[in-house]
């Protein structure tokens, strides 16, 4: 038996059923153990094992249904009003149609008069607004969140239009009951002597910035906030080692902490450092960096290789041999059933051509994992973009997709043990990639590309970037959101531009060089001036009172300390017509100004600008 309490919650454990009650002892829910179906029967024979104790706020919980091990990891957190849990499959015989046994079966105490559903749709590069919310109906739904009057409720995986195995619903409501399942493990075949994780559940009370007490626990904060710079949108594949040491200088005149080397630098698709335009690698570069306090991050595809690499070739031979009587010696092709690659990039007669990796071969694991961290031991380098890997290619002839976005988890783990400190910022623009799962557990989400070259509606504008990082606040952790601003773009003041990215990581979009003098200064003493605060920030509960930010309206944001001590203010007005507004934050007695023009009276803010961003510490 386990019991758990801290400040908010208190948890009685009996034989996997999880009793949790408020502080003062009320019931609020029941999480039974979990419907498991396979092989189109319910598992029914159940025993329990063991229970080990691994701290205070981790256990793990074992038993046996039928054949099948589960193995429950179930933590525990000191000032959030939450559990999580994940299950590990192993079975004795081979399974089938494992897919839709359940998650969590919650039955609440008391009547949850409204439910609904909450996810992100994956492609940013082609959505502006990418929130979905709705009303939850009884049956079944679709979502990564499930939210009710006091409960949240998160599947612990990609969003449901980038699941490796993807299912039709995730959450079966019955208001009438107050009864939710979350179903939909993740995998659907359980071989004998395989292991298989299942996707995570949390389950926390809303109130009390829940959630965001929950992710301030389970992820923690950065060593640093950091502002970033990228010269993608500029350069495309076109970066040289002059052009870079350029936009160091220029970076430490900006106020930018790490700028990133962009796709382009390598010969062939991730191999060796173009000797041509970077003739003294990245070793010269490193040490300027150090030089002027910066650090230098870098693009890479941990999931694929050029086709000219040795170990990439569609047809090495193979070709000669019977498969069947006598099983070739495979490469690091990620290869489907019928020996093809999963995926080529840029066809036959492109110079740039590659194809995803089989992450399942051991080798070929080992090789991915020391290149990356050669960047580090060679050249200090542990910041690092990932791009361009599409989960659902690697449903392979050595396993299915749900056991590759495991072996990439794995790789992640690896890179954390091998490089420390290190920061991924993981790509979630669009194709399958893990968005609100694991890619948080080993730095931040980088949300969009916003390229003014682009001639349709992804054109970047401040109030876009702002509303995009506005809805996903509300589910992680806003200093490990990246946010895009190009104050090189004249039409906007760089007070409002950099003004949007104040409480996320900053990431400056395009060459600083396209930025003139003036606003190089304007930008870094923007950011020497609040770099105090975003410290502070980054510990803070961050809401978002009011309207997402749209052309045309105001919007704002509060950064509050956990023991409610102090609450910051962000003010913008987004192009609106009226001059003035009414501030929805409720509490304080007056508004001391830190940055930006405007000005307040009572309750009413005002700036004269309409592209205006304004902060302030509201005082009690």
């Amino acid at each position: 038996m386990i019991d758990f309490c801290n400040r908010y919650i208190k948890v009685r454990e009996t034989e996997g059923v999880l009793e949790v009650s408020d502080a003062a002892g009320k019931m609020l829910c029941t999480l039974k153990r979990p419907l498991i179906v396979a092989d189109r029967k319910e598992l029914t024979a159940f025993r329990f094992l063991t229970e080990e104790k691994k701290s205070d706020k981790y256990f793990i919980l074992s038993w046996q249904l039928d054949d099948v091990l589960i193995q429950r990891h179930l933590f525990f957190y000191d000032d959030a009003p939450a559990l999580r849990y994940y299950d590990l499959f192993s079975a004795a015989e081979d399974h089938a149609g494992v897919y839709y046994s359940s998650l969590a079966d919650v039955q609440f105490a008391e009547k949850q008069t409204r439910a609904e559903t909450v996810e992100f749709f994956s492609s940013s590069d082609h959505a502006n607004y990418r929130q979905i919310r709705r009303g939850a109906s009884d049956g079944k739904n679709v979502g990564g969140y499930f939210l009710t009057d006091d409960f949240f409720l998160y599947k612990e995986g990609p969003m449901p239009d980038s699941r490796p195995i993807p299912g039709e619903y995730d959450f079966l409501w019955n208001s009438k009951e107050n009864h939710l399942e979350m179903v939909g493990a993740g995998f659907d075949n359980l071989r004998k002597g395989e292991l298989r994780r299942a996707f995570g559940v949390v389950i926390g009370l809303r109130r009390d910035n829940g959630l965001q007490r929950y992710q301030a626990e389970r992820y923690g904060t950065l060593e640093k906030m950091e502002v970033l710079a990228n010269s993608w949108p500029r350069l495309h594949l076109d970066v040289t080692e002059e052009i870079i040491r350029e936009e160091l200088e220029l970076a430490a005149a900006s106020g930018v902490t790490t700028l990133f080397i962009d796709d382009g630098y390598f010969s062939e698709f991730m191999g060796e450092i173009d000797p041509e335009k970077f003739p003294g690698k990245f070793t010269a570069l490193a040490a300027r960096a150090g030089e002027l306090g910066i650090e230098l991050g870098l693009w890479a595809n941990p999931l694929g290789l050029d086709v000219r690499h040795p170990e990439m070739a569609l047809w090495d031979g193979t070709e000669n041999a019977d498969f069947l009587e006598k099983p070739p010696r495979w490469n690091w092709l990620a290869r489907t059933n019928d020996y093809w690659q999963t995926e080529l990039q840029g066809g036959f007669e492109n110079d740039r051509r590659y194809a995803a990796v089989e992450l399942m071969r051991e080798d070929c694991f080992e090789f991915m994992r020391n290149k990356l961290a050669g960047y580090y031991r060679d050249y200090g380098i542990r910041k690092f973009k990932f791009d361009l890997y599409q989960l659902t290619a690697f449903n392979t002839r050595l396993g299915d997709a749900q056991i590759h976005y495991e072996y990439y988890r794995k790789l992640l783990e690896e890179l954390q043990k091998a490089v420390p400190g290190i920061v991924i910022s993981m790509d979630i623009t669009r194709r399958n990639r893990p968005g609100f799962d694991f890619g948080l557990d080993f730095g931040r989400l980088y949300l969009e590309n916003r390229d003014r070259n682009y001639n349709d509606h992804r054109f970047y504008h401040p109030y876009i970037s702002l509303g995009n990082f506005q809805m996903a606040a509300q589910f992680a952790p806003a200093h490990r959101l990246e946010m895009t601003m190009m104050p090189q773009l004249e039409e906007y003041s760089v007070n409002y531009t950099a003004g949007s990215t104040v409480f996320a990581t900053a990431l400056y979009w395009g060459l600083l060089k396209d930025m003139s003098e003036e606003r190089r200064r304007e930008l870094k003493d923007f950011m020497e001036k609040i770099a105090p605060l975003r410290e502070v920030w980054k510990e803070c509960l961050i809401d978002i009172p009011g309207e997402i930010s749209r052309k045309g309206n105001w919007s704002c944001m509060t950064a509050t300390a956990k023991d409610n001590s102090r609450t910051w203010l962000a003010v913008y007005r987004n192009g609106a017509e009226a001059s003035e507004y009414i501030c929805p934050v409720s509490g304080w007695n007056y508004a001391e100004k830190i940055l930006g023009g405007g000005t307040v009276s009572g309750r009413t803010f005002s700036e004269t600008e309409k592209f205006a961003f304004s902060l302030y510490e509201l005082k009690k």
